[in-house]
């Protein structure tokens, strides 16, 4: 139940004012309680502003730091074999020739013996 209806169902439900006193007072009450739930919304508002502002500092000092968490790296991992296994032969020749650069391509001006 919203709020709204809450506060709609306590003047409905509440004791019928028999006296401008009471009249006064049952309308006091009403507007106090409007005010409260500002000042919540307000808090609320101040504590999402702070938190979320040192969540986002301290996971980009994390980041910054090297820190990928339990998934990035898992991402990245699966990003590279899916990588590897499509350029498959193209992986494998430029592996070899950075093991080994003078034997594995032969020189363009020259045909292979």
């Amino acid at each position: 139940m919203g709020i709204q209806n809450a506060q709609a169902k306590a003047r409905n439900a509440g004791k019928a004012a028999e006296t401008r006193s009471e009249e006064t007072g049952q309308e006091t009450a009403y507007q106090l309680d409007d005010q409260f739930e500002n000042f919540d919304t307000a808090v609320a508002d101040s504590i999402v502003d702070l938190r979320g502002a040192r969540i986002m500092q301290m996971v980009l000092t994390r980041l910054a730091g090297g820190d990928m968490g339990k998934i990035a790296p898992q991402m990245f991992k699966s990003f590279e074999q899916g990588t590897l296994a499509s350029l498959g032969e193209q992986v494998k020749q430029l592996t070899e020739w950075h093991g080994k650069p003078l034997k594995a391509l032969a020189p363009s001006d020259k045909p292979k013996p």
